[in-house]
């Protein structure tokens, strides 16, 4: 059931605060991307590298999701849903200084074909993942569908900090 259905369900509250309730998380998102931004830009001028940078703030990207996604399945009460969507949807937003931001930094040229593409995969795994929700959901329960999350952030969080980098890949001009 979505937040705005469990708060409305559960309280007998009216609709237009339950859709007040359920902003509250992408308001936070909003907040948050801007608090990732500075705290990266602050660490790359004391000196933290580029790929340090990126890593750490996509972790926190990924973790920080997980950690309360995990708790999601667990709260009883209409106002600890919000606080954990709003604490998944806030630290979500560091990926936009880790994953987002680091497309200029490896291929400048091709920043925008490279966001381009993340996008697609992005939207793809969107697709995919309404289908797995319901299929989760006609055989067990939102619990399922929250450790089928955790799993794949967890899994994202190691991926990203093996394979990723800050550095240039990509031709920065045309030979």
């Amino acid at each position: 059931m979505a937040i705005g259905g469990l708060i409305s369900n559960r309280n007998s509250g009216s609709l237009i605060g339950s859709g007040v309730l359920c902003v509250l998380p992408w308001l936070t998102m909003a907040v948050f991307a801007n608090v990732g931004g500075w705290i990266a830009d602050t660490l790359v001028s004391r000196g933290l590298s580029i790929t340090a940078v990126r890593k750490i703030m996509q972790s926190i990207g990924f973790l920080g999701p997980a950690i309360f996604l995990a708790q999601l399945s667990h709260v009883r009460t209409p106002a600890m849903a919000v606080l954990c969507m709003a604490c998944s949807q806030g630290s979500d937003a560091f990926s936009q200084s880790g994953l987002y931001s680091n497309h200029q930094y490896i291929g400048p040229r091709y920043a925008g074909v490279l966001l381009g593409l993340s996008n697609t995969a992005g939207m793809l795994a969107g697709v995919f993942g309404t289908a797995a929700t319901g299929y989760i959901l006609q055989r067990g329960s939102w619990a399922d569908v929250f450790k089928v999350a955790v799993a794949l952030y967890i899994r994202g969080t190691l991926v990203w900090n093996f394979f990723s980098t800050g550095e240039k890949k990509f031709l920065t001009r045309v030979i």
